[in-house]
């Protein structure tokens, strides 16, 4: 399985610092800026190609050339970042998704996200995390989490697509991206029947999973991890110090 990665490098700082502007990637976390730490956990995955650093429109490229990888200018959002960082690598073979305001990650925790998808044949892996395992390494965090019959989840920051799917699936990619945060909305796009089996907590994986494959027209599999930290993002002040307080404790 050929694999390259991309980090998507968007976001707004002051919403994380007020005293910050300009890409949240590069709010300082112990005299570094956050996505340096994302990128030193990629570097340690011998099972990746190239590696994307996906800049929004009108970040100055100056600061990423130092941290390794190629710098993909002007992107509009999320998925067209990871659009035209599959057009600048090629198509063959797989895109890594990452956050890169997720500084906690572990190339540990890559690898075994990556060895987990190798498992299984699939075209999209969606990473996904305990809320039991989360609560356990991070009590003081607060997540969005999806009650499911087969137990309580909130997704991850790392995912992996074959790139030609990806491609083929723009407009549902926005969808089901704009609605992550939101478990409701995101279970009302497939349809009253699972809204009412997820109210009634009849609702599984399995069940998500195939309904995912009907709307991407590609197989689809949850990979519950059991690596915390990839479901930790910083979105919001109290994020930036909890992540300020574990790192700077390692």
């Amino acid at each position: 399985m050929h694999i390259d990665a991309v980090v998507l490098a968007g976001g707004d700082a002051s919403k994380v610092n007020p005293a910050f502007s300009g890409p949240k990637s590069l709010i300082d976390i112990g005299g570094r800026p956050m996505i340096s730490y994302v990128m030193d956990a990629l570097s340690g995955c011998p099972a990746l190609g190239k590696i994307v650093l996906a800049l929004p429109e009108g970040a100055d490229k100056g600061p990423f050339e130092a941290l390794g990888g190629l710098v993909m200018e002007g992107t509009t959002g999320v998925v067209d970042g990871i659009a035209k960082s599959i057009n600048l690598v090629g198509e063959n073979g797989y895109i890594l998704i990452v956050s890169s305001d997720t500084p906690m990650i572990r190339s540990l925790a890559i690898n075994d996200f990556l060895d987990n998808c190798q498992k299984e044949e699939a075209q999209v892996y969606y990473s996904i995390i305990s809320r039991e395992d989360i609560q356990d390494a991070f009590p003081e965090t607060r997540r969005t989490y999806m009650r499911l019959k087969d137990g309580v989840f909130t997704g991850g920051n790392i995912h992996l697509a074959d790139k030609a799917t990806f491609l083929r699936n723009l407009t549902e990619g926005n969808q089901l991206f704009n609605l992550r945060k939101n478990p409701m909305s995101l279970i009302g796009l497939f349809g009253i029947g699972f809204v009412l089996k997820y109210i009634t907590g009849r609702l599984d994986i399995e069940t998500l999973e195939n309904k995912a494959q009907e709307l991407l027209h590609a197989d689809v599999k949850a990979v519950v991890t059991r690596y915390p930290e990839l479901g930790v993002d910083v979105d919001k002040p109290e994020d930036l110090r909890l992540v300020e307080t574990h790192l700077l404790a390692r």
